[in-house]
């Protein structure tokens, strides 16, 4: 067996089993509330080592496996009620699920963990290191590499055997266990035959039921006594074969609905349509171009068209993931940075089907992670002072997922003291931020000075904060996303911070403006309408224009982008003029273009703009004439 194809399996399902530990863990340590749920919590701590122990075993990651079983035997007194859970045993738990989560991240980069580290915590445990160790090392007992061809001398006398093996449902790396199943019966005799083929137990079709062909003098109940030794085996029945080349039969088995697969490959995937996209665009530009078009080719390029969009609508709907993939990781820390702050803080979560693009889930991670630090560290208060405030001793942290058309809005709120806006002036003053005159602050002015790199109001650097970076490192990369953040704060009451992302940084509908002679792309999710524009009246120094008896903003791209405001409005006075209608949270806007050109699908790239540039915009395209575009970045100019 070659480990190696299952080393990313082995640590994706492992990582997936140590999260459920640590929701269960967490559960744990809230279980006065409902102790009749405690019960249930330790059964899932339980599964969880015991299911990382066998696919430790199975891979002969002998420090994972001796710790899994470590913590597996401490949980066994709980679990059957003989011994109470208490505070410090709870404790033993969380630290030796860190210890295990460790050792496995260790041995899937080649590293391993010291024997003594683990022999060390078994020590904490309580538990002598034969319970550790015993059990344990009865699964490695036999290589799990260690195959042994069909055609092998040893064992060529005895009877000829048909072996029909199934394994457990549950059991993790079935292709694994299979070998180790193989290599115990090819102790006892010569495996003549698989069915599958071994090579087939490799693949995700594998449900972990085969048949082996074994010529051996051993009994039936020694046959069957070697298959269960190799654990996870749910079914062994042996019977007697005759050596002819069609004995057995082949299964015909439901194909799986779901299966894992390299996300190397849905980039690569996405990228080639979005090659597509801009290739059909030139296509049909092309032919709406000709003076004489083919009525066969324009059906046919039609046709192209339709299957293109169809393609790129399944390949975005594969990339998308649940925020829960991302969320579940934040439980654990905000009890651990709680616990270190000393305040009890109980963390909701909210929306965690909600779906994303893969590549901005990864991206989200650092972003929530410094807002739930900033909101413990310096939002929610200590028991006393919450107290002391009439608010109950325990704070309250909510991270909170949710749609909004084309867009996912993700909140990270506290019912904690507020950001104190007059600590912010003041030190906004002493760093020349903002002029002596400023008094007050409204809170986007309030989210782009915490948003300024550097600026601080702690007085001391901590392991938390203090160093200025917080903020500006999630405004800084939710720009990059192509999204946007906003600031709510009420002194005493709280804070909530919402992040807005795109749904895919990929592939996007957006409709196509001329602006001073230049192209542009708006997102089509943020344009409600679009109208002639007739002309515009001012109010409060500030132009606006009348849609059905509302009173909108109105900002022209040309002196915005230009960041001049006595350059012309509209750069084509002899054209017709249009606004474009957009809204961003619950604002609208009416953006003043010289010329409306197309709307279509766009491929969005990255753009890495000068620090310190004007954040106009969120990215890049390449058109179907092969001509470049900035796309607009809404919530930035509306």
């Amino acid at each position: 067996m070659d480990a190696a194809r299952y080393a990313a399996l082995f640590l994706s399902e492992s990582r997936e089993h140590l999260t459920e530990v640590d929701d269960a863990l967490l559960a744990l340590e809230r279980a006065h509330a409902n102790p009749s749920m405690a019960g249930t919590h330790l059964a899932t701590v339980f599964r969880g080592v015991h299911t990382i122990k066998g696919m430790a075993a199975a891979m002969g990651h002998a420090a994972v496996e001796q710790l899994s079983h470590a913590l597996e035997s401490r949980c066994e007194p709980l679990r059957r009620g003989e011994e109470p859970l208490s505070g410090d045993v709870l404790a033993l738990l969380f630290d030796g699920t860190d210890l295990l989560r460790a050792a496995v991240d260790a041995v899937s980069s080649g590293r391993v963990e010291p024997t003594s580290v683990v022999r060390a915590f078994v020590e904490r445990l309580g538990l002598a290191p034969a319970a550790a160790w015993g059990a344990a090392a009865s699964l490695a007992e036999t290589p799990t590499d260690a195959v042994v061809p069909t055609d092998a001398p040893n064992g060529s006398f005895g009877t000829l055997r048909r072996v029909d093996i199934r394994l457990t449902v549950d059991s993790p790396l079935k292709g694994v266990r299979a070998m180790i199943v193989l290599a115990k019966l090819s102790a006892l005799g010569t495996v003549r035959r698989t069915e599958p083929p071994q090579e087939r137990w490799q693949d995700a079709l594998f449900d972990g039921a085969f048949r082996l062909t074994l010529q051996s003098s051993a009994t039936d109940d020694e046959i069957r006594a070697a298959a269960q030794r190799a654990g996870d085996v749910a079914r062994v029945v042996v019977t007697l074969a005759t050596p002819t080349p069609a004995q057995g039969t082949a299964r015909v088995r439901e194909a799986p609905r779901t299966i894992r697969l390299d996300a190397r490959r849905l980039d690569t995937l996405l990228d080639l349509v979005g090659e597509l996209v801009i290739t059909r665009d030139r296509l049909l530009r092309a032919i709406e171009q000709s003076e004489h078009p083919d009525r066969a080719v324009m059906r046919a390029a039609t046709d192209a068209a339709r299957l293109v969009a169809t393609l790129q609508d399944e390949v975005l709907q594969a990339r998308m993931l649940p925020v829960a993939q991302v969320f579940d990781r934040f439980p654990r820390l905000v009890r651990d940075i709680a616990h270190a702050l000393g305040k009890d803080v109980h963390l909701t979560m909210e929306g965690r089907d909600i779906e994303l693009d893969r590549s901005l889930l990864d991206a989200i991670g650092d972003p929530i992670m410094h807002l739930l630090r900033n909101a413990l560290d310096h939002g929610v208060e200590d028991a006393e002072t919450r107290r002391a405030a009439g608010k109950p001793a325990s704070g309250a942290l909510i991270l909170r997922a949710a749609r909004d058309r084309a867009a996912v809005v993700i909140q990270v709120q506290d019912d904690g003291r507020g950001i104190d806006r007059d600590a912010v002036l003041r030190r906004a003053h002493e760093q020349g931020l903002v002029g002596e005159q400023v008094t007050t602050l409204a809170d986007d002015v309030l989210l782009q000075l915490l948003a300024h790199p550097g600026f601080s109001t702690a007085k001391s650097v901590t392991s938390l904060s203090g160093r200025g970076v917080g903020v500006d490192v999630v405004n800084t990369r939710v720009r990059a996303l192509g999204g946007q953040i906003d600031l709510e704060t009420i002194t005493g009451e709280g804070t909530v911070f919402t992040m807005r992302l795109p749904l895919t940084l990929a592939i996007m509908r957006a409709l196509l403006v001329q602006v001073g002679g230049e192209t542009y792309a708006i997102p089509a999710a943020h344009v409600m309408e679009v109208l002639e524009f007739n002309g515009a009246s001012r109010r409060t120094g500030a132009l606006t224009i009348t849609v059905r008896d509302e009173i909108v903003p109105l900002v022209a791209l040309q002196q915005r982008f230009e960041d001049d405001p006595h350059a012309p409005a509209v750069a084509n006075p002899d054209g017709v003029r249009h606004v474009a209608i957009v809204e961003v949270a619950g604002r609208r806007t009416a953006l003043l273009v010289d010329a409306l050109l197309a709307q279509q699908d766009i491929v969005v790239k990255p753009l890495d703009a000068v620090r310190g540039a004007r954040p106009w915009f969120s990215g890049a395209t390449v058109l179907g004439d092969g001509s470049p575009a900035l796309i607009v970045d809404v919530s930035s100019v509306a």
